[in-house]
């Protein structure tokens, strides 16, 4: 009945004579006998996923992407839709596409599996589709992944893309190239505003197109993030898959959620449209890492060809500087800082390398300062083009390029992770399981991942204590965020500290009320020479409990911190911190706490902890010991 009502429509309307009917009506039929509305290819073309009630839902939120009215729900009678809407002779203009056009990869899809006649279902020309393809007119196709970035929670995972490596470049004019980007439009949102709207989908997502030197400048200079790049063995035929589906995506808007359908779920979708049998998008069900997104494309045998690394400016400078004595650091710094003159007897009297190297520093630093905004481009302008001037003097090889990581961020340990264990709680033996959905704290293995850098959401602890048979939830931390950035004399950078959740104190008589608390604070951190870092930040923070005499109240406080990696294999963090609530009967909480993790293998860890706690008037000490096993959650 609804092919019949979709022709008679079809008729009505005046789209196509007596002869396209009848023969759309044919296709329909043989699109339904071959079910081609339940395989993975029109699945992927339309973005549709299972939803627990049954059926399918499309994540596109455009009713523009969609030719059946409930095409977003509706697989069947989308591509019902979709096959009458190829019979239009519309014209393609400026400001409007023949629908063959517009759903450009729907029509080469269907094309293939239902073989049209020619003759019978005329194929449009689509020169402007042809038009943007002959400019890109892309080789290769590569998986760009930016790493985290330590000063934005919404960078620290990291973020995707993909580069269209095009004919016309080498490996030496890449940052020519184009690349396909999803990202959230969020206006000048921040702070708490921006953390709601991107959990609950708060902001539009679109896909777009950008030439790839301006992303490295996003990326690589401005956030001092490394870039790794990850070429994809894809076809031919697969890139022309990849591009039409591009194309058609066009500016459809999606929902956006930070932790899901985030930048580099939606990519996923663009490879299994090139490649159905990835089916990589399927892989991430609960909630989706850019470095799990990674995991899962290089594990696929044979899509990655080669692996390229970019450093970031940041390391780059630090790279400069290790290689220099100090004196000559200092001597650079004031070059650029107007502190020296470029006559300087320490800088004329040296030889030229030295010369050269000192001039390059000098010119990276006050760049730098230049693109955070820490140097006003007018002052900073005229120095740089003296700087610049007086290293061109000097006929002098660029310096030694920064070392390769030895570890990449898809190599490091998995982002989930499953810990037993158990201890002594005051005398109290206790068993303990925990569960964390990502992804990385201070004392995992640093391997692949930005040291002093944490974030962790839907961490879960359940306990069981000896002489209480029931186990019950200790801990539920939503979201715990914290950036350890050390300070020195080339970057003034601020540390500080979110977290949100749910934590249960003790009392006297053996109870364990439960708190709900926010907290955050910032400070400062410093290096303290080989792998020691110490920080120090204020703290706020408030607490909500049915259990307590004073049911809420907010306080002030510190903490401070220690960390040190003895080797690549064990590393320490200890911290004192404590906070005074503005209420309430001996409204403290204090603790003093010191962990200790050793790696064992790139996937699995030990880690000792022992704590002092002092709550609300009550004293209490644990030590713990447990095995850490990290993966990658949701694998197929």
């Amino acid at each position: 009945m609804r092919s019949l009502w979709l022709i008679l429509c079809l008729l009505a309307t005046g789209a196509a004579h007596a002869g396209n009917a009848t023969y759309a009506g044919e296709l329909i039929a043989r699109a339904r006998a071959l079910r081609l509305a339940d395989e993975p290819g029109w699945h992927g073309l339309l973005h549709y996923r299972r939803v627990l009630v049954g059926g399918v839902r499309s994540e596109t939120d455009d009713p523009s992407f969609f030719n059946a009215p409930d095409g977003k729900t509706n697989p069947a009678a989308e591509l019902d839709a979709t096959l009458m809407a190829f019979f239009s002779t519309l014209e393609e203009t400026d400001k409007q596409q023949n629908p063959q056009c517009l759903f450009v990869a729907r029509y080469r899809w269907l094309k293939e599996r239902l073989g049209f006649d020619p003759a019978r279902l005329p194929e449009q020309p689509c020169p402007r589709f042809e038009r943007w393809r002959a400019e890109l007119d892309p080789v290769s196709v590569t998986l760009v992944f930016p790493a985290a970035f330590i000063n934005s929670p919404a960078s620290m995972y990291g973020h995707t893309l993909l580069r269209l490596d095009g004919r016309a470049q080498t490996d030496r004019t890449r940052l020519l190239d184009y690349a396909i980007n999803f990202a959230a439009y969020t206006g000048e949102d921040g702070g708490l505003a921006f953390a709601w709207k991107g959990l609950m989908g708060g902001y539009e997502g679109r896909f777009s197109l950008t030439p790839y030197y301006l992303k490295i400048a996003e990326y690589n200079d401005l956030e001092s993030r490394d870039i790794w790049e990850y070429e994809l063995a894809l076809t031919p035929a697969e890139i022309d898959r990849l591009l039409a589906h591009t194309w058609e995506l066009g500016s459809a808007r999606f929902e956006y959620y930070f932790l899901d359908e985030n930048c580099s779920y939606q990519l996923l979708w663009l490879l299994d449209v090139a490649r159905p049998s990835l089916r990589l998008a399927e892989r991430f069900p609960a909630w989706v890492i850019p470095a799990d997104t990674i995991r899962a494309v290089r594990d696929e045998p044979g899509l990655v060809r080669r692996v390229s690394y970019r450093p970031s400016r940041t390391s780059q400078f630090q790279h400069a500087v290790s290689q220099l004595p100090a004196p000559d650091v200092d001597l650079a710094l004031a070059l650029a800082d107007g502190g020296a003159a470029l006559t300087d007897p320490r800088l004329k009297d040296r030889e030229p390398e030295p010369q050269a190297r000192i001039l390059d520093l000098a010119f990276d630093y006050l760049d730098t300062q230049r693109l955070s905004g820490q140097r006003p481009p007018q002052v900073a302008g005229p120095r740089l083009r003296e700087l610049m001037l007086a290293r061109s003097r000097f006929d002098v090889a660029e310096a030694p390029p920064v070392p390769t990581p030895q570890v990449r961020p898809d190599e490091g340990h998995g982002s989930a992770r499953l810990r037993v264990g158990g201890g002594t709680v005051d005398a109290n033996g206790f068993a303990e399981l925990r569960f964390r959905g990502a992804y990385h704290d201070l004392l995992d293995p640093a391997a692949g991942y930005g040291r002093g850098a944490q974030i962790e959401f839907g961490d879960i602890v359940a306990r069981r204590e000896s002489g209480d048979g029931r186990p019950f939830l200790h801990r539920f931390t939503v979201i715990d965020v914290t950036s350890i950035a050390p300070r020195d004399r080339l970057a003034k950078r601020m540390s500080w500290q979110v977290q949100f959740g749910m934590d249960r104190s003790r009392g006297p008589a053996g109870d364990r009320p439960i708190l709900y608390q926010v907290s955050g604070g910032a400070g400062m951190a410093w290096a303290l020479g080989g792998s020691a870092t110490a920080y120090l930040m204020g703290q706020a923070g408030t607490y909500f409990s049915a259990h307590l005499t004073q049911a809420a109240s907010v306080g002030l406080g510190a903490r401070a911190g220690l960390m040190h990696d003895w080797n690549d294999r064990v590393r320490l963090h200890a911290v004192l911190q404590g906070l005074a609530y503005l209420d309430g009967p001996d409204a403290r909480r204090n603790a003093a706490t010191m962990g200790v993790d050793a790696t064992l293998t790139r996937q699995l860890g030990l880690r000792l902890e022992l704590e002092r706690r002092h709550e609300f008037g009550y004293g209490w000490s644990t030590v713990g010991l447990h095995l850490n096993g990290y993966f990658r959650c949701c694998d197929p």
